[in-house]
């Protein structure tokens, strides 16, 4: 008797899917991410409140600070969303996460390549004798790694998201 792969009882269950952990990670780093902007932003707003009116340098150098918070919080949010609807394999997700690994990874490369700048000006620069130097240049090229861990990362991310296979375990939106 030939059994077929179709039978009920013989279903190949889905292995584990890193896409959808790297996701949750992208989720938590980006919740986390929000959680320190909305901090900053209130701290910001509260030194803003005790700027005097004659103090005009100071009061455009914090709104700035605080246009930028709000807009990295704006930015982690469409990350957030984007990382929920790919939890629940919304269809529409799908497309959007690509499109989001994408900005991340060009923007985590190009603040990589700020920092390696700034550790090659250190290490031509600085006394490598000073401890505190020497423990700053540890933190940059700590930093540095973690971003090209990113990139590699969030670049493979974008990749899975285009996957046939990955594509079609996500819902189309009823309509």
């Amino acid at each position: 008797m030939l059994i077929s792969r179709f039978d009920s009882g013989l279903r190949k269950k889905p292995g584990f899917a890193w896409w959808r952990m790297l996701t949750w990670v992208l989720l938590l780093f980006a919740a986390f991410g929000g959680v320190q902007y909305i901090h900053h932003a209130q701290q910001v707003w509260g030194a803003m409140q005790n700027v005097s009116s004659g103090d005009t340098d100071s009061a455009k150098a914090l709104r700035d600070m605080l246009t930028w918070d709000l807009g990295y919080l704006a930015a982690s949010l469409v990350v957030i969303v984007a990382c929920a609807g790919c939890i629940m394999r919304q269809a529409w997700a799908r497309s959007v996460l690509r499109a989001v690994a994408l900005v991340l990874c060009v923007w985590s490369a190009y603040r990589g390549v700020l920092l390696w700048h700034q550790w090659s000006a250190l290490d031509q620069a600085g006394d490598p004798s000073l401890l505190q130097l020497a423990e700053f240049k540890r933190v940059l090229l700590t930093t540095l790694a973690l971003r090209v861990v990113a990139v590699i990362a969030l670049l493979w991310l974008a990749w899975q998201l285009g996957q046939p296979a990955v594509r079609l375990q996500f819902r189309p939106r009823p309509g």
